[in-house]
């Protein structure tokens, strides 16, 4: 019979604990934010023609897009993957830093994002001339910068993760391994049926 070896000490290091959650915390604001905007922009016929028919309305729904995609989804998909990880290779995370560093840059760039996309939206929707059409342009060259910024993020994620897993699980201490080696080359089918 094995005994679960108990867990690095490091994977609980409160620092790392508290930004796990705020990755779940900015996933259920993003959640709340993103639902009402649907429900605003779905409800409001003025503001779903506008949106539909407007020039550059459907900016807005980019927007909105971005903000349930980039914000409550993969903020879910990193509290999640932050919280199982270290624990699936019994190893603390490769770098706090890189997580504090992640948190941050994702977040500026998403509200970024979503703040230019309205704004070209909006203004792009309500003056169709010349003038509004340079400034979307402007706007958009904002979201890319913002939507740059997101992507570094995601490359920051990926990397400490891989990072993170990429020697396997660690084992408490030499003997485990010796003990898990002993029990593996004394297994026989024979043990399946009389244990």
């Amino acid at each position: 019979m094995t005994t679960a070896r108990p867990y690095h000490a490091e994977i609980y290091n409160p620092v790392y604990t508290r930004y796990t959650l705020l990755f779940v915390y900015a996933c259920v604001t993003y959640a709340i934010i993103g639902f009402s905007w649907g429900a605003i922009m779905g409800g409001i016929p003025a503001l779903r023609n506008f949106v539909d028919y407007a020039p550059h309305g459907k900016l807005i729904l980019l927007a909105h897009g971005h903000i349930n995609l980039l914000g409550w989804v993969e903020m879910a998909i990193f509290g999640a993957i932050y919280y199982f990880i270290p624990r699936l290779v019994n190893r603390p995370i490769y770098s706090l830093k890189l997580v504090k560093v992640h948190f941050w840059i994702h977040n500026v760039g998403l509200m970024g994002m979503v703040v230019l996309f309205t704004l070209a939206g909006s203004i792009g929707g309500y003056t169709p001339d010349a003038h509004s059409e340079q400034m979307v342009n402007h706007l958009m060259a904002g979201v890319g910068f913002f939507g740059t910024l997101v992507l570094l993020a995601n490359i920051i994620w990926g990397y400490n993760i891989f990072k993170t897993g990429k020697n396997g699980p660690d084992y408490i201490a030499a003997t485990d391994t010796k003990t898990e080696q002993t029990r593996s080359s004394n297994f026989t089918t024979g043990n399946l049926v009389n244990p």
